[in-house]
């Protein structure tokens, strides 16, 4: 049911990638996502990465594009505003040995469309061609792109900006199905998705509401060449072998199946942070992924890496009782770095 792709000569098989998602898409949780679902993922791409931090030597940055051979193919995607950066940023990219760079034009994070990136560049098509006639001039490895249905409902202009894209050397398209302004309400406009493949000779890939395999059936039809998922990989991280075998959810309820996923998820985020960085990270897994289970709450409000794993222990060894000082404890929200509760800058 799931074809593959081809960009260039890279071969993307099955058709399903692990869409870019600020803050999530980190290599520990890419890796969990590749060994979660052997086969049954065809791409996965960085975090969206900022041209300015790139540019200017931020080391937090420049470690955000690392990656392992096991994750190959592997794409990075870029943001920003700058033509001169942008271009040197995909020109550090290819210089890794990744292999396909992409440029973010989905993005409705206020932050990142406020100073020219993500989905502002559909709405400056002339400076966005700029962008890519740099870039292309620069690099030998494939050039992608991801973009929404538009700015809002009356400036959807994902099908003209598809085929200027494409003349200019675009060698793919991602495209979510949601304007700017929807950022991620209401459904996603998954015959504006058809619009664009119909419209175009390069792989375009839809993006928005994919959960399960019904979802995937429904939405890959017609040119629509492959599927990129998002959020629904963090409240299900077995959704890609799911969608590629058509077997019911094997999360949905089974606590021993969570635990197993969040002890390995450790054992990745340790290979590359320190303790302290990773109890965030592991949070924003288990407040989606482990809905339901008792003791969720409980490790929300836990701050430090030893305590978390000290309370995972206590529920698989049978020992956890739900308390804490004779009293449930209240969830807290898992907050972003800036102290928003916005956890996820996702396309």
């Amino acid at each position: 049911m799931i074809k593959e792709y081809k960009v260039r000569n890279i071969t993307i098989s099955p058709g399903l990638v692990l869409s870019p998602m600020s803050g999530v898409t980190s290599r520990p949780f890419r890796k969990l996502v590749k060994q979660l679902n052997p086969n049954s993922v065809g791409l996965l791409v960085s975090e969206f990465v900022s041209v300015e931090g790139m540019t200017r030597g931020s080391l937090r940055t420049l470690e955000m594009m690392r990656f392992s051979e096991e994750e190959r193919p592997y794409c990075v995607q870029i943001f920003g505003y700058e033509i001169n950066r942008m271009r040197d940023a995909a020109l550090m990219v290819q210089d890794l040995g990744v292999d396909v760079v992409d440029i973010n034009c989905g993005c409705p994070a206020p932050k990142v469309v406020k100073r020219g990136g993500g989905c502002e560049l559909m709405r400056q098509p002339e400076h966005l061609v700029q962008i890519v006639r740099a870039i292309k001039g620069a690099i030998s490895i494939p050039l992608t792109l991801k973009m929404r249905a538009g700015w809002d409902d009356s400036s959807r202009n994902a099908v003209d900006l598809a085929k200027i894209l494409e003349s200019e050397g675009i060698e793919a398209l991602a495209v979510h199905g949601r304007t700017r302004a929807q950022l991620y309400r209401g459904e996603a406009d998954w015959s504006l998705v058809e619009q664009v493949a119909n419209a175009v000779s390069i792989p375009v890939m839809g993006s928005g509401d994919v959960v399960d395999r019904a979802s995937a059936e429904q939405r890959l039809v017609g040119k629509v060449a492959g599927l990129f998922i998002g959020r629904a990989s963090m409240s299900n991280p077995l959704v890609f072998s799911e969608i590629m075998s058509g077997a019911p959810s094997a999360l949905r309820g089974n606590q021993k199946l969570m635990l197993s996923i969040l002890f390995r998820y450790i054992e990745l985020l340790r290979e590359d942070f320190q303790d302290s960085a990773c109890p965030g990270k592991l949070k924003q897994l288990a407040s989606q992924m482990c809905r339901g289970a008792p003791w969720r709450k409980q490790l929300l409000t836990i701050n430090t890496l030893p305590e978390q794993i000290q309370l995972l222990e206590m529920v698989r060894d049978g020992a956890w009782k739900g308390i804490i000082g004779g009293e449930l404890v209240e969830e807290a929200p898992v907050r972003d770095e800036d102290g928003s509760c916005d956890q996820y800058a996702i396309e």
